[in-house]
């Protein structure tokens, strides 16, 4: 079959404009280089995941899709010790996990 390069990237990031409002702690999970697939979105405090899961239905395209999924991570994890991660979990077998790490307080 045609070689496929899959360069899927994923990168967790803070949300500039609810940082500001100070009284939110909002994460973004920005995946690009995704085929066209059923996958859904997780968010990860210190590797373990928070129940909820965010599912996408990509439709069908011939060029790689991207997409921004939100997260606001909950009062009883605003931790300084706390590093947050995103995971895409595609099929059976595919997952990405961020190459990042953030902190909500500090860097």
């Amino acid at each position: 079959g045609p070689a496929v390069s899959s360069t899927t990237t994923v990168l967790i990031r803070r949300s500039l404009p609810e940082l500001l409002k100070g009284d939110s702690a909002v994460l973004e999970c920005a995946i690009t280089q995704l085929s066209s697939s059923d996958l859904y979105v997780t968010f990860q405090a210190n590797g373990v995941d928070f129940p909820e899961k965010q599912y996408v239905d990509l439709p069908a395209s011939n060029g790689p899709h991207s997409l921004t999924r939100r997260f606001s991570i909950p009062k009883s994890h605003w931790k300084t010790d706390n590093t947050f991660t995103c995971k895409v979990n595609q099929g059976f077998s595919n997952s990405w996990v961020s190459s990042s790490k953030v902190k909500l307080f500090g860097e």
